[in-house]
């Protein structure tokens, strides 16, 4: 009986646009995709362009959605709806319907490993007892599978969507395939990288130490045509967010990852790493 209603459901909601959008989600000419694999830093950059947008309405934990909407939490009909141009956030791998201006952030795989890890003990969505080195081994390194990140985590959220009628919106693997950090990176940069007009890459470190000098660059990419005044006050908001804990300093891993996981890491993308300069 509860397949059936599933099927039903998937059904109804697909007819109503009420299922979520993902990588199904229409693309139009004027979308701007903000991307970025799971704990590098993407809700940092999504708060940074929201507000460089409209900063005099600063992006909070209520508006977000609708501001900078993801492909997790918004269904086909809710996309339809929003006005041009959109500015869509995701995880996904390299999506060849994507043809339109795009910003891809990178994060040393190392922080983002950390990052994961914590990301994972706040939202009890791994064993208490198994470790970052454990966590490294078994989760952040395989390559035979998706990654989510915390929208894709839907624990808790089950309740808060009246439970039967959020799941029958899933659909098993819709989310895509974030695959691993190296895999996820690769995809963009391998396809798209030559082309420094269809993808602007970004690396976290440098919006995290020169935030303005990167906005300034995001924004000429974008044909945002912010001023330096919009610059600054789009910084100044989203770090006085009071929904958002703010970005993380980066070099965590330093004292915070076992040796034995940096060498795994590095073992398997040491090369990549060197050329978006996180190794020597």
């Amino acid at each position: 009986m509860v397949p059936l209603l599933t099927r039903l459901g998937y059904v109804v909601n697909y007819v109503l646009g009420w299922d979520l959008a993902g990588r199904t989600v229409a693309k139009l000419p004027d979308d701007i995709f903000l991307v970025s694999y799971p704990g590098s830093g993407g809700q940092w950059l999504r708060r940074l362009v929201g507000n460089l947008i409209d900063p005099e309405h600063p992006v909070t934990g209520k508006n977000i959605q609708q501001r900078v909407p993801d492909l997790y939490h918004v269904s086909r009909r809710g996309f339809d709806k929003m006005a041009s141009p959109r500015v869509i956030f995701s995880h996904e791998c390299f999506d060849a319907t994507c043809h339109n201006s795009l910003v891809y952030l990178v994060r040393d795989p190392r922080d983002v490993a950390v990052s994961m890890y914590e990301q994972r003990c706040r939202g009890a969505t791994i064993r208490a007892s198994q470790t970052l080195e454990q966590f490294v081994s078994a989760y952040f390194m395989r390559m035979d599978d998706y990654q989510g990140g915390w929208a894709e985590h839907f624990s808790g959220m089950m309740k808060e969507k009246q439970g039967f009628f959020y799941c029958s919106r899933l659909k098993q693997g819709f989310l895509g395939i974030p695959a691993s950090w190296g895999e996820n990176v690769m995809s963009w940069l391998g396809a798209l990288g030559n082309n420094p007009l269809d993808l602007m890459t970004v690396r976290y470190e440098d919006l995290f130490s020169d935030p303005e000098s990167s906005l300034r660059s995001l924004s000429d990419f974008l044909n945002l045509g912010s001023s330096p005044e919009k610059i600054r006050a789009a910084i100044r908001v989203s770090r006085l967010s009071e929904t958002y804990g703010g970005p993380e300093l980066p070099g965590k891993w330093v004292t915070s990852l076992p040796s034995s996981s940096v060498r795994e890491i590095e073992s398997a993308w040491g090369p990549l790493m060197a050329v978006l300069g996180y190794l020597k």
